[in-house]
This record gives structure tokens, C-alpha cells and sequence, in this order.
């Protein structure tokens, strides 16, 4: 095994690596959520293809050629990468337009062709590593390490190439390495032009010279937040006036010569009633569909006061309470900071996941616009991620204060970003922060209450509501409930909506609860302000109101058992959990009564994850059985061997599969626990998948030392897995929740730690199952790759889908089960060499 098809190897993975994650950065901004799921399968649904075409094609294992032809396929793949760079950011659809014109053939072509894109590059790298995986198969543990330490140093350059370059020149400079080895080895093999390498660098050059490389093609415009309309542009040079690739976000502003999102633009809750001035304002957006806004604010809060007093967002500052500290979450461009600071608030902290918008922003680009307000010396504004800081702080808040948080806007640059900011989890912790006579202020679109009480009168819905508030009333209930005994939670919450916000059928609520009930005054003056602004009081209900208007919020507010008004719905009205964290998880109850009415199968059809998932996992399983359709099809002597083969080495191909599906299951549900532990989502990245590949390709190289067709170490191996991924699952929670208040560096050893020695023992399966298939019949070796990629799709959404019936917790063990099931391949081989001995000795 020489050292340039090593480093081949490494550098086609650290390619592949960046690309997918930068990838998933650019699929939001062009398709919107569940971008990181999609580039992960178009990366691994490529390779796996790569696999099924190698072992279908009797050219690319050819042994003697593999030396000039894996060279060449290299250089290739660079040039395809940067290429489908470029095609990719050609698509002219952003997400918005896609989320507003949903069947519209020419969109759905459009996404079509941004997917083939994607697809082609990890398919030449995938060729490209099974050629040099079937020659050198005797040297897969190190192989497999080059494979596995390429990607962990891609998963380490990422978030910086995304933060420094952007995502799209970021995946152009990572494809440099494969091109340029690729070509020099080519060169002295194959005999590729010398002035093949022109090409490649001339696309970098034209990526610096022209926007055509970063830049998309469309934004969209939607009009009025009350009227809502949308209308997609074409932007060009000059269109922009500021634009940063964040860790979580492409982030933008618009230059004034262009349509905004939003226009005219007052804020998102400003009552319909208010006459008064309007200040000036500027949307950044991000992803091109989501949106914060910064003030222009002279140090005089006067000329707001009026403007600031008539939102929605506004109602908990004028019920007659006073509050000293504001913890604000998710405080964007500060128009939370500027109401605390005028109703009197003497200490702010403002928390905000994105350092493009705290530090280059607030802090730099429009610091003299916003009235130096983060350098207020009241005004403590903190690039962090707003559940974690929650976590690790111990101070105490008389207003915790949640603006439009959140949301819809859930998955954005990791492996499985998931609405952790309002599990029952998170509701107990932000309540452990909030002073006795404190508050809790929550603003989310949801459904419209009306259309919500039509679904609850139907009694049956085909698809999951999106009603993120009904589930965090019902959460805060619960956390309230369990601190009171006999507490009667009518007295401490005020519901409050505005009609048809962003989208016609959404209410945007306000929630505001108490650890203190709300006096009679505090009551009377909500639903004076609710007359006097036009909003709606959903609870209380004025005397005059016709009855059973809100009908599900008043029965959770006052039902003297939760459980009969979940019982009573047609959807799920409990709040996520650490463990499940999707607004739209199954409770068993109506997926039991969805079984009971005939209509399950289109109860699961109406989750997004589901539909997507099974999308995906079935187009893996066919990229899987191609080799058999193709077998079977050929009929005569071919499929007389291949059945031979198959009699033997069956086993061993589900081993693979098994592998592939237990290491995502794995992989996903630890990852998962990171992105609390470590703050960021990125540092759960980062931190998280390094570790993964790293840990994995050094257990892979560990694998050199056992003798190539060995069985017993396998069943060490699995042993090991499963060993310690039950320590993982019973004491993971426990130190990583005892630690969470240390420094983040320590914090960061505690996770690696946590992680390395079951990533070691993870890593050696695959490259165990590799000796061993060797040892059978090595034109196998493709197909075991390609099925081991193609389970591996489907583990990543039947983890996701499990833990939608069952938790994180439990879709981890059915990993480990995944992986204990390899041992059962292995006494089924072990059966099938006893029954036929000259097996074991070909």
C-alpha cells in the first residue's frame, strides 16, 4: 500500500466532508429545513452508487489498471465539486419560494437538478476510493483510517472555511487538494495533460472575480406581515449591502434599492390600530426566508415609547409589574434590549446565537445605527447559544423574555439540529431563573386558535398542526403544577394573539406566565389593552366574548387533568423532551387511535420527517439490490456463481448493513447530547463528528494487527460496542449534566473522552467485515461499501423517526441492538463455514 493513495483517500474525504457540510449550509438557504438530513444522504447515496457501479463493472476492478486509473478519477472529482459548486449556486429558487410554491413541476425540477448536482462528485469520489479499495483490499485497516482521518480534519476545517470563505468558495478550496495530487500523480501514471490543472484554477480565480461563485440568484419579498404576499427577485451585484456566512446562517442585509422581506415594515406584533411614527428600520435576514430587525436609536427613547408600547411583543411590560433584570433570548438586533431598557429594566442580558450578528454587526456594521445599544453599560450582549446559557448560569432574572425564537427555523448547519429550546427540560430550567415575582414572556406563531378548535371539533387530523405554543402552555403548566401543589393555573397565565401574521392561517401569541398569580388589576388591565390594541385575548376571555371561542387553550389552562384534554384532541398537545425534541414527535395515544379509525398510514404520512425519511431510506435500498436486479437480468452462468457467492457471503453483506445503520444510530443520538452540553450547535460538530472519525479510523487502524480472514475478534469488537454504549446511555446524562457550568475547553475533553473509546471499537467492524468478505470473494468488496453507505441513510432518519415514537434514548439502543445483530451474522458464517469446511480454506 503506497503513501500517494493514502493521501488520495484522505484528501477525497476531506473534500467530501467539507462539501456535505457546506452543503447542508447552502441547501437552507436554496430549500429550506431538513437541508442537513438531504446532504448527508445525497452524500452517501453517491458514494454508495459508487460502490453498486464498481462491482457491476468489471473495468474499474481491474487491478493492474487501478494504479492510473484512481488518479485520474481523483482529479475529476475535484473538478466536479468545484463544478456542481457553481451549477448549485445557479439554481435560481431560495427557500421561500419553495416553501410557497410546493408542486409547481418547474420548482420541483429545479430542486430535482440542485440534488444531481450534489450527487455527482461523491459519486466520482466514491469510484475513486473503491477502485483503490478493491486493489489494495488486503490494507483496508489502513486504508479505512486514511478514509475515516480525512473526514475528521474536514469536519475540523469546515466551521472555519464556512466562517472565513462562505460555504460555496469554502467547498471550492477543499476540492484543491484532491485536484492538485490527482493531477500530479496522473501526470506521471497515465500520462493526463500537464495543463490539466488550468482548469481547477481557473475556477478558483473566477470564483474570487465573479459573484456568480457566492452569491445566489433570488431572494424573496412577502410584503406586509399582516398581508402577506410572496414575490421572488433577482438580485445582482450591488443588491447586498452586508452579507457573512455565520456558523448557523447565511446572513444578509438588503440594500435599499431592492425589495425587503417585509415592506412596510413596523415590526412583527404592531397593532393594527397604531397611527403613530414609524422608525427606521433594517431587516437582516437569514437563509433568505427568516428575518431580525435593528432600530435606529439615537440614545433618546422617547420617539419609540409610543411605537414600542403598541406590539404584541410589548403587553407583559404594561400590566403594572416592575423588573429589574431581563434575560432576552434571542436578542437579535435589539428591539427586546430597547423595550426593556424603556420600561426601566436596570440589567439586560442579551443572548444571541449568531457572532455575525452580535460582534459584526450590533457591535461593528451598525453600531453608530443602533446607538452604540450593546455597549449600553446596562446591556450585557452575548454571542451564545440561549438553552445552554440558561443552563450554566446561576443568576436570576425577574423577565425571561422569548421573541419569535425558534420556531420553524429549526435545523440549520449539524447533524440534528432539533427544537431544544422549549422542551418541558428547558421550560423547568428557565423557571429555576426567574424570581418569585418574576415572569416568563413567550411570543410564537402557531395555528390560528379558530382553525385549532375546528380540528379539535373534527376530531381527526390527516397531518401534524404546526402549534408550537399550545405545547409550551402545556409544558409551562406542567412545570408550574409540579413546583405548587394545588396550584390553579388560570390565575398565572395571560394569552394575548394577533390574527394572521407572516401567514394567513397563523395566530402570533403571547404567552406570559407567573410563579405569582396575576392580581385582578393586572387581569382587567390585559384585557383593556387587548380592546384598545385590537389584539385578541385568547385567555382570559373578556365577559363579552361569544362562548367557546379558544376553546383547546382555555381547556389546558383550566381542565383539572391534562391528560383528558390530550386525550380529547386530535394531535398531540404535550411539549417535547430532551429526549424527543420535535414539536411535531407522535404521542402513542393518536398514533394508537389513527391505527384504530384505518388511516395510520397517512397519520405517518402527514409528519415531514416520515415522509422525507422514507423517501430517502427507500431509494437507499434500491441503489442496494441494484446488483441483484442487474444479476438476475443477466441470467445463465453469471447468476449460477453469483449464487454461489451468495450462499456463502450473505451473512457478511448484512453485516454490512447492520454496521452502516448501528454506527449512524449511534453517532446521531450521542451527537445529540453534545449540542446541549457544548452550547453552540457547532461545537457539538465539531467537537462531536471529529471525535466520531477520528476515534473510528484509529480502531480501523488497530484492526492491522488481527490476521485478514480471523473471526473471532469481531465478536471482541461488537462486545466492546455495546459495552460501552450502555455506560454511555446510563451515565452520559448524569456527567454531562453535573459538568455543565465548567469552562467550555474542559467541557470539550469531557466530550471527547466520552467518546473516544466507543468510536474505537465502532471503527474496527468495518474494516473486520472487509478481511473477511476479502477472504470469500473480494468483487464483493464494492457491494458491501455500497450497502454499508445505503443502510447508513436509513439509519439516519430511522433514528430520527424512532425517536419521534420513542426518544434519543431508546433510538440509541436500538443502534446498539443494530450492532449486536452483527455478532448474530457472524455465528450464522460461522455455521455456514461448519457445514461446509472447504469454505474456510479457499
Amino acid at each position: 500500500m503506497n503513501l500517494p493513495a493514502l493521501l488520495s483517500i484522505a484528501s477525497i474525504t476531506f473534500a467530501l466532508l467539507v462539501d456535505e457540510i457546506l452543503l447542508s449550509s447552502i441547501f437552507h438557504v436554496l430549500i429550506g429545513a431538513g437541508n442537513t438530513a438531504a446532504a448527508i444522504s445525497v452524500a452517501l447515496l453517491g458514494l454508495s452508487a459508487a460502490g453498486v457501479t464498481v462491482y457491476l463493472s468489471p473495468r474499474f476492478r481491474d487491478r493492474e489498471r487501478a494504479g492510473e486509473l484512481y488518479p485520474k478519477l481523483q482529479y475529476w472529482f475535484g473538478v466536479a465539486l468545484m463544478t456542481s459548486t457553481f451549477v448549485i449556486m445557479s439554481v435560481p429558487i431560495n427557500q421561500m419560494e419553495v416553501s410557497f410554491s410546493r408542486g409547481e413541476t418547474a420548482i420541483d425540477l429545479l430542486i430535482f437538478a440542485t440534488y444531481l448536482a450534489a450527487t455527482i462528485p461523491f459519486f466520482i469520489g466514491g469510484l475513486a476510493i473503491n477502485v483503490i479499495l478493491f486493489r489494495h483490499s488486503d490494507s483496508i485497516s489502513r486504508i479505512y483510517f486514511a478514509d475515516l482521518a480525512g473526514a475528521a480534519l474536514g469536519c475540523l476545517a469546515s466551521p472555519f472555511m464556512l466562517y472565513e470563505f462562505g460555504a460555496p468558495r469554502g467547498a471550492l478550496y477543499a476540492a484543491l487538494p484532491a485536484v492538485v495530487l490527482g493531477w500530479r500523480v496522473a501526470r506521471r501514471t497515465s500520462r493526463l495533460d500537464r495543463f490539466a490543472i488550468v482548469g481547477p484554477i481557473g475556477l478558483l480565480l473566477l470564483a474570487h472575480l465573479s459573484p456568480a461563485a457566492h452569491s445566489f440568484r433570488t431572494l424573496g419579498t412577502m410584503g406586509d406581515v399582516q398581508s402577506p404576499s410572496y414575490r421572488s427577485i433577482a438580485i445582482s451585484e450591488g443588491d447586498i449591502a452586508f452579507e457573512r456566512w455565520a456558523l448557523d446562517a447565511w446572513t444578509v442585509i438588503r440594500s435599499d434599492h431592492i425589495p425587503q422581506q417585509w415592506e412596510p415594515f413596523g415590526g412583527w406584533g404592531l397593532s393594527p390600530r397604531f397611527d403613530g411614527a414609524v422608525p427606521r428600520t433594517l431587516l437582516i435576514n437569514y437563509n433568505a426566508r427568516f428575518s431580525t430587525y435593528v432600530t435606529e436609536y439615537a440614545g433618546d427613547l422617547a420617539p419609540l415609547s409610543e411605537w414600542l408600547d403598541a406590539d404584541l411583543i410589548s403587553l407583559h411590560y404594561l400590566l403594572g409589574r416592575d423588573f429589574d433584570s431581563a434575560l432576552v433570548m434571542g436578542a437579535g438586533g435589539g428591539r427586546e434590549v430597547l423595550n426593556a431598557l424603556h420600561h426601566g429594566v436596570e440589567r439586560v442580558v442579551a443572548v444571541d446565537v449568531s457572532d455575525v450578528v452580535i460582534e459584526d454587526l450590533m457591535k461593528d456594521h451598525l453600531r453608530e445605527f443602533s446607538g452604540d445599544l450593546y455597549f449600553d453599560d446596562r446591556v450585557e450582549a452575548l454571542a451564545d447559544e440561549g438553552r445552554s446559557f440558561a443552563e450554566r448560569t446561576d443568576e436570576e432574572f425577574d423577565l425571561i423574555d422569548f421573541s419569535i425564537v425558534g420556531g420553524m427555523n429549526l435545523e440549520k448547519m449539524d447533524l440534528v439540529r432539533i427544537d431544544d429550546l422549549f422542551t418541558l427540560e428547558a421550560l423547568s430550567t428557565y423557571f429555576d431563573r426567574i424570581s418569585d415575582q418574576g415572569l416568563f414572556s413567550y411570543v410564537m406563531y402557531t395555528l390560528r386558535s379558530d382553525l385549532v378548535d375546528e380540528q379539535v371539533e373534527h376530531g381527526a387530523v390527516t397531518g401534524i398542526p404546526y402549534v408550537p405554543a399550545i405545547k409550551t402552555l402545556t409544558g409551562v403548566r406542567m412545570v408550574l403544577e409540579e413546583r405548587v401543589a394545588g396550584l390553579d393555573f388560570s390565575k398565572h397565565v395571560l394569552i394575548a394573539g394577533l390574527r394572521g401574521v407572516v401567514v394567513d392561517h397563523y395566530d402570533l401569541l403571547h404567552i406570559m406566565a407567573s410563579p405569582t398569580p396575576f392580581d385582578e388589576a393586572a387581569r382587567s388591565r390585559f384585557l383593556d389593552l387587548c380592546r384598545e390594541l385590537d389584539f385578541i385575548p385568547i385567555y382570559p376571555r373578556p365577559p363579552e366574548a361569544p362562548a367557546g371561542e379558544s376553546r383547546l387553550y382555555t381547556s389546558i389552562v383550566e381542565s383539572p387533568a391534562l391528560q383528558s384534554v390530550a386525550d380529547s384532541a386530535p394531535f398531540s398537545i404535550w411539549p417535547a423532551t430532551d429526549d424527543s425534541p420535535f414539536h411535531y414527535a407522535f404521542d402513542e395515544s393518536h398514533a394508537r387511535r389513527a391505527l384504530e379509525r384505518g388511516n395510520f398510514l397517512t397519520f405517518l404520512a402527514g409528519n415531514p420527517l416520515i415522509s422525507a425519511g422514507v423517501a430517502l431510506s427507500l431509494l437507499g435500498v434500491l441503489v442496494t439490490v441494484t446488483p441483484l436486479l442487474w444479476i438476475f437480468a443477466s441470467g445463465g452462468q453469471r447468476l449460477s456463481a453469483f449464487g454461489a457467492s451468495l450462499r456463502r457471503s450473505w451473512s457478511l453483506l448484512l453485516l454490512f448493513g447492520f454496521v452502516g445503520y448501528g454506527y449512524m444510530a449511534v453517532e446521531i443520538a450521542v451527537l445529540l447530547k453534545l449540542q446541549l452540553y457544548l452550547g453552540k450547535p457547532i461545537y457539538g460538530l465539531a467537537v462531536g463528528l471529529f471525535s466520531f472519525l477520528l476515534s473510528s479510523g484509529l480502531g480501523s487502524n488497530f484492526t492491522a494487527r488481527f490476521d485478514d480472514a480471523t473471526r473471532q475478534p469481531v465478536f471482541s469488537m461488537v462486545t466492546g460496542v455495546v459495552v460501552l454504549g450502555l455506560l454511555f446511555y446510563m451515565l452520559g446524562g448524569i456527567l454531562f449534566g453535573s459538568t455543565m457550568a465548567i469552562p467550555l475547553w474542559a467541557r470539550i475533553l469531557i466530550s471527547v473522552a466520552a467518546i473516544f473509546p466507543l468510536a474505537f471499537f465502532m471503527g474496527m467492524l468495518f474494516p473486520a467485515g472487509i478481511k473477511l468478505i476479502v477472504h470469500e470473494n473480494a468483487e464483493l468488496v464494492p457491494w458491501a461499501w455500497a450497502i454499508n453507505g445505503c443502510l447508513s441513510v436509513v439509519g439516519i432518519f430511522g433514528t430520527r423517526i424512532a425517536a419521534l415514537f420513542l426518544g434519543f434514548d431508546r433510538a440509541l439502543l436500538i443502534g446498539l441492538a443494530s450492532y449486536a445483530t452483527v455478532a448474530l451474522c457472524m455465528l450464522l458464517y460461522t455455521r455456514t463455514l461448519s457445514r461446509n469446511p472447504a469454505i474456510g480454506a479457499e
